[in-house]
């Protein structure tokens, strides 16, 4: 029987003679061979690897060698996952012992992350998650209803989502590293390594929280908000698990002898501010806030009936301990609160700003310290940090984390005299010693004393919605989650933290960098959104007509160091109406005050 031959199709590479079964982990998926699907009969092509940027208005994936995404998957993502598997290897007697895991669970994770490894390396297909869980089942809904679904050739922000996504099912997939996080010593390094610049936020922070007058409130804000801006450099996935400081040193190495003050690098970095809306968000959201403030005073009553018929202002039926306290009592029954239905309600029952966080750590400190300035000047009421529940993009906060960093400020020791920066060239010859300054862990003590009382007061509140470790962008969050839209509604402004939430908010598309915000966000307007970022991927908006091109012309990879930032600000917000739907959190079956724990009005 004479054998079949297949032609394959012309190419001038050498390189894509090589059989597919040759892969290895140091292969350039842009010179690998068409794949064969379905036996020898048919050939299935990938689509072309181009050696040029991201085309505009193209959503940003690996198949332009040019881009910074066909550089993260290529070189970032193999190093962070060769990272964990060290790690694995050289601490499994650690991870054993924290975990209560075996053997056998360290070796499997570490066989899943290395098979994950080379799949990403090689460009192969996506596989299905074999975890059984509903947000599991949706993930898999979601590979198959792509495109193409190879790490290179569909949306970056889908294939880095995915890979994290996997990297927890790894860890499912065992009997005991189900709730490990393969980057906590990192974050916990990280976080070591920033107690001299937060010692030193912190002296400056406590003094911003007596209420003060409307300027210096607003200057106070603004500090804020660029501290929480030059925090985002600190940012594990850039720098591929590696320490950073605000200062670029390394943390293992001898520390610095000159204070790092990162009130100072505001003033150092004022030129790398491209886009600057801080007078207009503070302005702006703050009369916003307060209007909310005078719309909840005048409104003493919820009128609409929800879907089980209660009156969304009713008091809940009295609890049987309370009522046997008020019969044997001759005190008058005191009025339950109204409760407003979460379906019904068009506004809020106390004025809320909300953060989607990004990184843990620093930055973390510092998103805390806007929030308690928010709540110390009466502007808001309650903070709501929106976090990841699982592990995510190296340092995105979780709720462990959170928890983290609020306990290690309260027990933070710290104590180092360090020398002030030189303010001008001494004269040859002169050895007067530097003056110096004793940087203490005081005033960080007292911050993380005040947060732990706002977590345990409902002040500051955790929330982790599945959404924010989905791989969808936010224009698609009605589709998605209409409930978490509709949560975001009842929030004064919406602070978002860091590049992949800036990526999200710009749809994962390279849009023209002089395109307005508000265009850019393509209908995402739950309530004000405010944009704070260090620009670490290649996307941007806003821009003055020609700031790209001189910037670019300067250096061509700009975009990709996280040295230039941007605070940009949507005032528009689509108004609350009442749900056309039943309560979303109980359907048909009404729970009385259980509302009120849902942190949604």
């Amino acid at each position: 029987m004479s054998k079949v031959s297949v032609k394959s199709p012309p190419t001038s590479k050498s390189s894509l003679e090589k059989s597919a079964t040759s892969l290895n982990e140091n292969d350039d998926p842009s010179t690998t061979p068409d794949f064969i699907y379905g036996g020898p009969f048919i050939k299935v092509q990938r689509p072309e690897f181009m050696d040029i940027t991201t085309p505009i208005n193209v959503q940003l994936q690996g198949t332009y060698k040019r881009s910074f995404a066909y550089h993260s998957l290529k070189e970032r993502f193999p190093v962070i996952l060769t990272k964990i598997i060290d790690y694995l290897s050289r601490e499994g007697g650690k991870v054993k012992s924290a975990n209560n895991a075996s053997d056998e669970d360290i070796r499997n994770l570490i066989e899943y992350v290395v098979k994950l490894k080379n799949d990403v390396a090689t460009n192969k297909k996506y596989d299905l998650l074999t975890v059984d869980t509903p947000e599991a089942k949706k993930w898999n809904e979601w590979i198959l209803s792509v495109d193409s679904p190879y790490y290179f050739t569909n949306t970056w922000v889908f294939s880095e989502c995915y890979v994290y996504r996997r990297l927890r099912e790894g860890c499912e997939l065992t009997k005991g590293l189900a709730n490990f996080d393969p980057f906590e010593d990192q974050k916990i390094k990280s976080f070591t390594g920033s107690l001299e610049p937060m010692c030193v936020v912190a002296e400056k922070v406590i003094s911003m929280m007596d209420p003060s007058d409307k300027d210096k409130r607003k200057a106070d804000f603004i500090t804020l908000l660029k501290l929480c801006l030059w925090s985002n450099k600190c940012d594990l996935s850039l720098s591929m698990g590696e320490q950073v400081t605000l200062g670029n040193k390394d943390i293992d190495a001898s520390p610095s002898q000159t204070l790092i003050d990162p009130i100072q690098m505001i003033v150092d970095y004022k030129d790398k501010v491209l886009v600057d809306d801080s007078n207009k968000i503070s302005d702006q959201v703050f009369t916003k806030a307060e209007n909310i403030a005078k719309a909840i005073e005048a409104n003493t009553t919820f009128k609409a009936k929800c879907s089980c018929q209660r009156l969304a202002g009713a008091p809940p039926p009295p609890k049987q301990e309370k009522k046997e306290e008020e019969e044997g009592s001759d005190e008058a029954p005191k009025e339950e609160a109204p409760i407003p239905c979460p379906a019904k309600a068009t506004l809020a029952t106390t004025v809320m700003f909300d953060i989607v966080c990004d990184n843990s750590g620093y930055e973390l400190f510092t998103d805390l310290c806007l929030a308690d300035f928010m709540i110390s000047q009466n502007i808001v009421k309650k903070v709501r940090f929106h976090v990841k529940k699982i592990p995510w993009f190296v340092s995105d906060v979780t709720p462990k984390d959170f928890n983290f960093v609020i306990n290690q400020c309260c027990a933070a020791t710290f104590n180092k005299v360090v020398k002030l920066p030189a303010e001008g060239d001494r004269a040859e010859g002169e050895s007067e010693a530097p003056p110096t300054r004793t940087v203490a862990d005081e005033a960080l003590k007292t911050l993380g004393s005040r947060w732990a009382k706002y977590v345990d007061s409902g002040a500051f509140v955790i929330m982790c919605d599945d959404f924010w470790t989905s791989p969808h962008v936010y224009k698609d969050m009605k589709k998605y989650e209409p409930n978490l839209y509709r949560k975001l509604q009842f929030a004064a402004a919406i602070l978002f933290k860091g590049d992949l939430n800036y990526r999200k908010l710009l749809g994962e598309r390279n849009c023209n960098p002089c395109i307005g915000f508000e265009p850019a966000l393509q209908g995402f307007i739950p309530a004000p959104i405010i944009a704070v970022r260090t620009v670490k991927a290649d996307l941007i908006c806003g821009l003055p007509k020609g700031k790209w091109e001189q910037l670019t012309r300067i250096d061509d990879r700009w975009m990709e160091t996280g040295n230039y930032g941007v605070i940009q600000f949507c005032a528009k917000a689509e108004a609350l109406k009442v749900s056309d739907k039943p309560c979303e959190q109980y359907g048909d079956t009404c729970k009385d005050d259980a509302c009120l724990d849902l942190d949604i009005v």
